[in-house]
């Protein structure tokens, strides 16, 4: 059955607060992020569990490649707590606007491409600064188009 396109992308109080202290905690002058684990469901893609760049993770001013078995751990235990499954990717532009590079779209082709992966669609997650805050967007990859969607992050109560 193939999924309805997204037009939503919701990360719930557990993954937006894993991504705010990273944003705020991290060395602002490297891209840094994370995997995005979570369900598809209708048109909205709810992220449950969020990443970390991980120990290995490589940072530089314009590009970042997570540390794929800290990536893998948390996935391990994102899908045995609840069944949340690969959905996509966060990541900063500290020198840019929250869009997606060539580079970001010529991996999320490549994500899409991979039949082993089975993505129907690829989220991508991308925060950059703006007037000193981080400002975020969302985008959903899939047959080959990349398109803006909403982005909604839940805050944690208390």
């Amino acid at each position: 059955m193939t999924q309805q396109p997204v037009t939503t992308v919701h990360l719930t109080a557990q993954a937006s607060r894993i991504v705010t202290t990273e944003l705020r905690t991290a060395d602002h002058s490297t891209e840094t992020g994370g995997i995005l684990l979570g369900h598809h469901t209708h048109d909205t893609v709810t992220v449950h569990h969020a990443g970390t760049p991980g120990p290995a993770a490589v940072r530089t001013p314009t590009y970042f490649l997570r540390d794929l078995a800290h990536a893998q751990a948390l996935a391990d235990e994102a899908f045995a707590s609840d069944g949340s499954v690969w959905v996509g990717e966060w990541h900063t532009h500290p020198t840019s606007r929250p869009i997606p590079s060539a580079r970001d779209a010529a991996t999320y082709r490549k994500l899409l491409n991979d039949p082993e992966l089975g993505f129907h669609s690829v989220i991508a997650v991308i925060f950059a600064p703006r007037a000193g805050r981080w400002e975020g967007a969302a985008w959903a990859c899939r047959l080959g188009r990349i398109e803006p969607v909403q982005l909604q992050l839940s805050r944690s109560v208390g």
